[in-house]
């Protein structure tokens, strides 16, 4: 059995084993350090939210969402975020204490996450310690290439040599964990394939021809789950396991001879190679890993949470043709056609080059001149905007009529705010539409929009009151979520 093939991109190995993807390489946590109590807004139960996870949480808040229609954003405050996040905390105490974490579909993505880390901690350590690089290398790959930098060297190096260690790797562990096939269990393996392939118990729907996971989850008997594909010293791999492994590949990318017991021999040796590489990886202690411990923890909170949301959307009750139609009448500025403004703006690293930018306009500059000599994005194109795309930049920018210069004003660019002055080209007001069946359905979604969102307000409200939490509000004083995101921009350049 052969480990495939060693990827390098940005930085990191990554080490394609069977059907997983592992990085071998410096790797940041994907998930903040726990707060201090001196960093913290807010706690409920053993959580706490630290102002650094508020922020960012702002940053990402103040954005106009595309699906807002035509309705008024609502403010965004540190109070108001801060809100939302007491509340899906709240949600992952309440989705907990009902077994939301022994629920199978987040099981299992979270086992699949776990694994991943797992073995990404792992190989990132044995890569470093098993595959010397010395600067010769380094140096022969420079000669050969002057534009590599010397950590792209080292890599390149690492590339060359890393997928013989890693295949004596693997052959040691299947010997240390002795897997064994078993596999006089193929050929009916290979049959219990065919019949979820071909003869569904459910239709799958005219455009879908291969095995979904409902069916895995639905479709297996209990015995046939538990059919043992192979062994290994402190577990199993069961026929369970082997189509969770089929699940991993897109469906164009899966084998044609899954109806064999070699097909399904070949897809084993795929599927339970990660399998045997974490289970090395805690037989070293990883998964005792404060950082892995705290990210699979999160990982498995947002699961939850997203359980716990689309059990409580599937509550709300559907509208009728009545109530659609009444609604459309009370709130027809929200579906009119969308108003317009096509403008020019000159982007400025900060308010002073602004307010230069400014002046010499007022001084009777030409604004393409300006912009060619000042702008950020200075081959920017003339843009139409609208209030879903300016959010609460809108009312400012309507103000301006056709010709008008308005600003400095600030905007979003690129992942934060940045000033800029604008000219203003052209305006179009919105423009109300009749009542129709083509828009019935953006009507209906709107609704259903609303109601979920009040919906999840009122369950919320009442977790927040069963699950007591506290509020720093001292420390929330002076956060601007307008000036929080410029950070983020002038951090992103």
């Amino acid at each position: 059995m052969k480990m495939q093939h060693v990827l390098f991109r940005r930085g990191f190995v990554l080490v394609v084993v069977g059907a997983a993807i592992v990085v071998a390489g410096c790797r940041p946590s994907e998930v903040q350090p726990v707060a201090s109590s001196a960093e913290a807004v807010a706690a409920i139960d053993d959580y706490v939210i630290a102002k650094d996870e508020l922020v960012q949480r702002l940053a990402q808040s103040v954005r106009p969402q595309r699906d807002t229609y035509n309705r008024p954003a609502e403010p965004v405050t540190a109070e108001s975020v801060l809100h939302e996040m007491l509340v899906e905390k709240a949600m992952v105490l309440e989705g907990r204490a009902l077994g939301y974490a022994e629920d199978e579909s987040v099981a299992t993505a979270i086992g699949r996450y776990r694994q991943r880390r797992l073995i990404q901690a792992f190989l990132n350590d044995y890569v470093q310690e098993n595959i010397p690089v010395t600067q010769a290398e380094i140096d022969e790959k420079i000669v050969a290439d002057p534009n590599m930098s010397p950590e792209q060297a080292r890599l390149r190096v690492l590339q060359g040599k890393a997928q013989p260690v890693l295949q004596t790797l693997y052959a040691e562990l299947q010997a240390k964990f002795e897997l064994k096939r078993v596999e006089r269990n193929f050929a009916r393996a290979a049959q219990i394939h065919q019949r979820l392939l071909t003869q569904p118990a459910e239709p799958r729907g005219r455009t879908i021809f291969w095995i979904t996971n409902y069916q895995i989850q639905n479709e297996l008997s209990r015995d046939e789950r538990d059919i043992v594909l192979a062994t290994y010293t402190g577990g199993q791999f069961t026929l369970y396991d082997w189509f969770k492994a089929l699940n991993e590949i897109a469906p164009p990318g899966r084998p044609k001879d899954l109806n064999t017991a070699a097909g399904v021999g070949r897809l084993l040796d795929r599927g339970i190679e990660p399998v045997i590489l974490a289970a090395e990886a805690v037989a070293r202690g990883y998964d005792k890993k404060e950082d892995l411990v705290r990210d699979i923890r999160a990982r498995e909170d947002m699961a939850i949470l997203g359980k716990m949301r689309t059990d409580k959307y599937k509550e709300v009750p559907q509208p009728d043709d009545e109530e659609i139609q009444a609604y459309f009448e009370q709130n027809q500025e929200m579906f009119a056609k969308e108003a317009t403004l096509k403008i020019d703006q000159i982007w400025c690293k900060d308010i002073e080059a602004a307010k230069e930018v400014r002046k010499a306009l007022d001084n009777g500059a030409a604004f393409e001149t300006v912009k060619a000599a000042h702008s950020l994005k200075a081959d920017e194109p003339a843009r139409n905007v609208y209030a879903s795309s300016e959010g609460v930049f809108w009312e400012d920018l309507w103000k301006g009529e056709p010709d008008a210069i308005v600003g400095p004003i600030k905007g979003f660019y690129e992942n934060g705010i940045q000033w800029r002055v604008v000219k203003v080209l052209e305006k179009t007001p919105a423009e109300l539409r009749p009542y129709s069946d083509s828009i019935k359905n953006q009507v209906q979604s709107a609704m259903m929009a609303q109601r979920s969102k009040d919906h999840i307000d009122r369950y919320g409200a009442s977790l927040l009151s069963k699950y007591p939490h506290e509020i720093y509000a001292e420390r929330l004083k002076g956060i601007d979520p307008l000036a929080v995101t410029a950070i983020e921009s002038d951090s992103a350049r």
